[in-house]
């Protein structure tokens, strides 16, 4: 990073670096999921590539901001930054929860049935 940057622009850098990273292993978790999901299978093949797209864009700006490659756009390329990861947050919670679940109520319906007395 470049040493121009104040203290609190190089704090914010690192965090949407960390946000990025943690949003695509969120994403890798959900495209295990799909397997044994079949609604997560439907939602990723409808959703999953916007949300690919939309991640590819975050970590390359998040790429280009540690880089310092653009010290006249930080300001702007980091609250670009912010809202992708607010609307990837959003959607990536949304399947997750979703898909929780539908795995819940898939295991609740595996187990076996005691007759009523």
């Amino acid at each position: 990073m470049p040493d121009t940057l104040g203290s609190d622009a190089v704090v914010e850098i690192g965090n949407i670096d960390a946000a990025a990273d943690i949003l695509r292993r969120m994403l890798v978790e959900l495209e295990d999921l799909e397997v044994d999901c079949a609604r997560l299978h439907f939602a990723m093949s409808s959703s999953g590539h916007a949300i690919r797209q939309q991640l590819d864009m975050l970590c390359g700006i998040a790429e280009l901001l540690k880089s310092g490659q653009a010290p006249l756009r930080t300001r702007e390329l980091a609250q670009r930054a912010k809202t992708l990861i607010f609307r990837l947050a959003g959607d990536l919670e949304q399947l997750s929860l979703q898909t929780e679940h539908d795995l819940r109520i898939d295991h609740l319906a595996a187990l076996p049935h005691s007759p009523s007395a």
